[in-house]
Parts: structure tokens; C-alpha cells; sequence
């Protein structure tokens, strides 16, 4: 009988250990999911009014509001937003811009800062690639002639630059850089 019981007492440990220890399970790690990314159009529209002519690709849209003007990229959930105005002192106009640019490197921004001039075009400015954690705009820019217009603007995205859509925010800063290399005044200076 004693035996009958140890052999009992060893089967009903065993189930237990069996049953209460926790097994290595044989885990196969899925693969990382592929984004599918619609890429901007080749193929570019042309923007004119009776003061500038710039060219965007065709997926997006040009809103104009009074001197504010907005390429909207829905695809991307992006905007390139640059308002546009008659100048009275130059000085000025470049000190708020560099205003502005100041705001996100206080945030921790690093600043990428390229000068742009087309004498041939009369256009001249600065263009900033803005890099850092959560800042909800990539490049900021101005553009100017110099004796009547001064333009300043940015490319914005609907919620902050994060991991998952760093590949739209290289693609939609090359569209910045497309756009202002196509920029030019179609009203003659005075």
C-alpha cells in the first residue's frame, strides 16, 4: 500500500509541475510589415497668377486666399504653405523669418540652412531643412526680389514628424526643393 501511495504522490507531482510550469514555447517572430507609399507624380502641374509661376506634382491641389497660398498634397497629409507680400523694409522680413526658424531650434531642431539665388530669375532666399523629434514641419523657406516681394513658408505635415512617415517627409522635402528651383516672379519689378 505504501508504495501504491509514493507511486500516486510521484505521478500527481509530476502532472502538476507538468501542468503549473511554464513550457519554452517555440516562438517564430513575424516579419516587419512593408509600407505601401504612393509616390508623387513625375509629371508636374504648373501654377500662375499675376505674380508668381511655380510648378507642383500632379496628385496635388493649389488653393490660393487672397496673398496665402496652400499646395495640398492629400496623399501624404501634407501642405506646403507660403504667404506672400509686398515688403516695405527687407530687414525685417528676413529678421522674423529667422524668428521663426529660431522657435524650432530652441525646441531642439538641428538646421540645415541653404541660400538660394537666381539672378537670371530675380529670386533669392533661404531655404532650412528642419531635423528633430515630434516637430510637425521639415523646411521652412523664403523667397524674395529683393525690391517689392517677400514670400515665407514651410512644408507642414497634419501631425508630427515620427518614424513611421519619414519616408513621406524626404519625399515631400524634395517636392520643396522642386518647387522653389521652379519658382519664379511673373510680375516685373519697378
Amino acid at each position: 500500500m505504501k508504495k501504491i501511495a509514493i507511486f500516486l504522490s510521484v505521478i500527481f507531482i509530476s502532472i502538476s509541475l507538468y501542468l503549473f510550469i511554464p513550457k519554452e514555447d517555440y516562438y517564430i517572430p513575424k516579419p516587419l510589415a512593408k509600407l505601401k507609399i504612393d509616390l508623387l507624380s513625375s509629371d508636374q502641374n504648373t501654377f500662375s497668377d499675376h505674380i508668381v509661376l511655380f510648378q507642383h506634382s500632379k496628385p496635388s491641389s493649389v488653393i490660393v486666399k487672397k496673398n496665402t497660398y496652400k499646395i495640398d498634397y492629400p496623399t501624404f497629409d501634407a501642405t506646403i504653405n507660403f504667404n506672400l507680400k509686398n515688403f516695405k523694409d527687407l530687414n525685417t522680413e528676413i529678421y522674423n523669418f529667422e524668428n521663426s526658424i529660431v522657435v524650432h531650434e530652441k525646441q531642439g531642431a538641428f538646421i540645415n540652412a541653404n541660400i538660394i539665388k537666381d539672378t537670371s530669375e530675380n529670386v533669392y532666399g533661404v531655404l532650412c531643412y528642419l531635423v528633430g523629434d515630434n516637430i510637425a514641419t521639415s523646411s521652412q523657406f523664403f523667397l524674395t526680389d529683393s525690391t517689392n516681394y517677400f514670400m515665407s513658408g514651410g512644408l507642414t505635415f497634419s501631425s508630427s514628424i515620427t518614424s513611421e512617415i519619414k519616408i513621406q517627409n524626404e519625399l515631400m522635402k524634395q517636392e520643396v526643393f522642386n518647387f522653389i528651383n521652379s519658382f519664379k516672379w511673373t510680375a516685373v519689378s519697378e
